[in-house]
């Protein structure tokens, strides 16, 4: 009987540290399926939001973004964009938030590779977007590349897919 408790207690302190050690150290591949997640949130939102709200979710999206951010919009049917800083991102987030009334976002995969240094990653999404709320959501294929700076991952640079029609 006292084996059993001694054997149980024993398992307990085992589960109990392998969720700290989690905790403490979680996986880099999660770590930045949270924050690519977190990204394509605070770039949506809807009619009902505010000017305050709406400015404090995009200088909250900025920082998840290193200050050289290269990103290329080439979406079928649409103008092809790049913005090379970080302001000049946030300054396009801004003035969409102007001229849509809202904007729901997902990411409904995200496969990330890890870097052999562990401190790049790049990952291959799907961006799932309804516009004002019209029926004709945009689907587009993404690469986006990230790389470990003090401790956070920040998107370096983010590059349209073109796919086969």
């Amino acid at each position: 009987m006292k084996i059993l408790t001694r054997l149980i207690l024993l398992l307990i302190l085992v589960a109990l540290g392998f969720l700290v050690w989690s905790f403490l150290f979680p996986n880099p591949q999660k770590v930045i399926r949270n924050r690519l997640n977190r990204v394509v949130k605070l770039a949506s939102f809807s009619a009902n939001d505010g000017n305050i709200s709406r400015g404090i979710a995009i200088q909250t999206l900025g920082t998840y973004f290193s200050d050289d951010v290269e990103v290329k919009v080439d979406v079928p049917n649409y103008e092809t964009h790049t913005f090379n800083h970080r302001e000049e991102l946030m300054q396009a987030a801004m003035g969409a938030r102007s001229v849509v009334s809202s904007i729901k976002a997902d990411f409904p995969d995200i496969k990330v590779d890890l870097g052999p240094d562990n401190l790049s990653a790049t990952a291959d999404v799907t961006l799932r977007a309804d516009i004002n709320g019209e029926k004709n959501t945009v689907v587009q294929e993404l690469k986006i590349f990230l790389k470990k700076t003090n401790g956070e991952w920040l998107i370096y640079r983010i590059d349209t897919v073109r796919t086969l029609h």
